[in-house]
């Protein structure tokens, strides 16, 4: 009787042990036909440039208010897209842009920063995204009346989808300023080229936001 109990005892434990190994294996082949295929993005160029407030002509017959076109200054990166799977499209990713204006007044000598969310983007075609500093806002961090210097500004930028996928920096890559936890940040300056009059500009070099 003792033996058998022994033998039955040893016959569970061997089916719970192989029921353990399968429950295992299958959940090991289960994560891995969950995980998302690899996305990277490759960064071309970035770069700051120095831009006039466009000039339209609408035929509205309104009479067009006299002033002077003011100083603007764009920050675009230049970015490719990939991934593993088949599809010819990601469905999303996010830029961050981070920009530290080197000569800003003191109080306002801090990291400006900004998320650029892009749908539907096509993979394996160089595309651009673009945030601004518009007049009033170079004004408030340089002084009024100052002209802005785009060769001031110090770039970094991180693609993001789900985890982080590429990024550069212009200058100062070992410092690694713009990750620093203490440093003063501010997330009001920074504009989306959807929110400024370059809205409409160059429509299809640019990946598509929904905002």
């Amino acid at each position: 009787m003792q033996l058998f109990t022994k033998f039955t005892s040893h016959d569970q434990m061997s089916r719970q042990i192989s029921f353990g190994i399968i429950l295992t294996a299958l959940t090991f082949i289960f994560s891995i036909a969950v995980l998302p295929a690899q996305s990277k993005a490759e960064i071309g160029n970035i770069t700051v440039s120095a831009a006039k407030s466009p000039d339209f002509s609408v035929g509205s017959g309104l009479k067009e208010p006299k002033g002077a076109r003011k100083d603007w200054l764009q920050i675009d990166v230049s970015f490719t897209a990939s991934s593993r799977d088949r599809d010819d499209f990601m469905n999303s990713l996010e830029i961050r842009f981070f920009v530290l204006p080197k000569s800003a007044e003191k109080k306002y000598l801090k990291v400006y920063t900004a998320t650029v969310k892009h749908v539907d983007v096509l993979k394996g075609e160089e595309l651009h995204s673009a945030v601004y500093l518009s007049p009033n806002s170079l004004a408030r961090i340089y002084g009024k009346g100052k002209k802005p210097n785009p060769r001031d500004l110090w770039v970094a930028v991180e693609i993001h989808a789900g985890q982080i996928i590429g990024g550069d920096v212009t200058d100062g890559k070992t410092s690694r300023w713009w990750q620093k936890a203490d440093a003063p940040r501010d997330a009001s300056m920074l504009r989306p080229k959807s929110k400024t009059p370059f809205a409409n500009l160059w429509f299809d070099s640019y990946a598509e936001t929904r905002d």
